[in-house]
């Protein structure tokens, strides 16, 4: 809610002003849905039905831009005019933090990422495993490592080719001590819900179409993605290491799952394709935009579940709430009613657990394979004729960080072409 403030209040009176006098009604419909409904998150939490990041990241969020989060004072030397401006709540639950860390997410991850077509692709597990994901979530950590591992067999075909599956089966993270392979890299990220706010977990992973050879210290195109191989390799890793964390106990689970999924485990990607090797009419598709595909990968990395602008009425007399979805499938609209329990509810189980990492960078993306990202920057600068060092990135970087600061991102979130304080 905007807010005017007059020099002739205290500071403490505007800060209980700024937080006690809101109006979520139409600038945050999910904001005022959970400050209407707060103590029915305090009970669950109380009884311990709710994780304790549940109501942590509610009330943040609802605390979000007031000065119970704390705030700035700025004052002007030339004349007696000031403004406090109060904290946000960096919750992974707050639309309007989301937008911002996802920007500054989508800033990092151009600056390192190579200047080259990059692959979009989604890692799926079958209706049937999900409730084992939701039962201890520590467990969606291995779709991150499933995901990896397929990667990373499929662009080192030949080495795997040489490993019987019963070897492979042996290393948590496959190829992982193996010294001479070819290096790949990929940002991915969890998504644990669908557009119907169903518990769905599956991986986004972006990848570019470019490999490094560590024994030829060359760098190479890589864009031939076999889907056939690639649902029957993350089939085997799913089920691999389901199984090596407790999960498909009995012989005929697995077997079942085998049965019911010939082809191997769902793999979808966005755009459409041209490529002959695949049998989905949209499994196949790269793109040169990196910025637009970073941007488009990275939007749901640090935001709730659904967007405000989805929520159609909220309905305080008979507790409901209506809102809208558009299926993968046929891309029709589809409206929903629910009680307004039943729609926290939807919600809250995606909230992220605590320190859980829901954007993860494999190969030389990673944190540790910087020198190498460095060389295969530098080789990729020689045969494009660019600079692509790491001061050059960094330089990149850091400008765009400075375009997302609060003033800044306050002229172009606003298209404002001045601000005083």
């Amino acid at each position: 809610m905007d807010t005017t403030y007059h020099s002739n209040i205290p500071i403490e009176t505007l800060s209980l002003l700024d937080c006690d006098v809101r109006n979520f009604n139409f600038i945050h419909p999910i904001k005022n849905i959970f400050f209407e409904n707060i103590e029915y998150i305090r009970k669950l939490d109380a009884s311990g039905k709710a994780r304790p990041c549940i109501l942590d990241n509610v009330e943040r969020s609802l605390l979000c831009h007031t000065c119970y989060l704390g705030f700035d004072q700025f004052d002007c030397t030339d004349c007696d005019n000031w403004n406090i401006i109060p904290h946000s709540c960096h919750s992974r639950f707050c639309n309007a933090c989301g937008v911002k860390y996802a920007k500054q997410l989508a800033a990092k991850a151009t600056s390192f990422c190579l200047d080259c077509p990059h692959r979009h692709i989604v890692f799926t597990i079958p209706e049937e495993l999900r409730n084992w994901f939701r039962q201890d979530r520590t467990r969606l950590n291995l779709l991150f490592v499933a995901s990896r591992n397929t990667i990373s067999i499929l662009t080192n075909k030949s080495i795997a080719d040489k490993f019987k599956k019963k070897k492979l089966s042996d290393t948590h993270y496959i190829f992982k001590d193996i010294p001479v392979r070819n290096e790949f890299g990929m940002i991915a990220t969890i998504h644990t819900f669908g557009r119907d706010l169903k518990w769905n977990p599956h991986i986004h992973c972006l990848i570019p179409e470019l490999i490094y050879s560590f024994k030829k210290d060359k760098i190479k195109t890589f864009h031939h993605f076999n889907f056939t191989k690639l649902r029957k390799t993350i089939q085997f890793e799913f089920i691999r290491l389901i199984q090596e964390a407790g999960g498909l106990k009995k012989t005929e689970e697995k077997n079942r799952l085998y049965k019911d999924h010939p082809k191997g485990f769902y793999v979808y990607a966005k755009f459409k394709s041209t490529d002959n090797d695949s049998n989905d009419a949209s499994a196949n598709k790269n793109s040169k935009d990196i910025q637009g595909c970073v941007n488009y990968f990275i939007r749901y990395a640090g935001r709730p579940a659904m967007a405000e602008n989805r929520i159609t009425e909220y309905n305080k007399e008979s507790k409901t709430v209506s809102w809208f979805y558009n299926d993968h499938k046929d891309e029709k609209r589809h409206d929903v009613t629910d009680n307004v329990i039943d729609f926290i509810k939807r919600l809250i189980i995606h909230i992220p657990d605590y320190h859980f990492l829901t954007t993860r960078y494999y190969g030389f993306y990673a944190n540790a394979s910087k020198k190498t990202l460095d060389k295969v920057h530098a080789l990729l600068g020689i045969k494009k004729n660019k600079d692509y060092s790491r001061e050059t990135r960094t330089k990149v970087l850091k400008n765009k960080l400075n375009k997302l600061k609060y003033r800044t991102h306050l002229i172009d979130s606003f298209n404002l072409r001045s601000y005083s304080m």
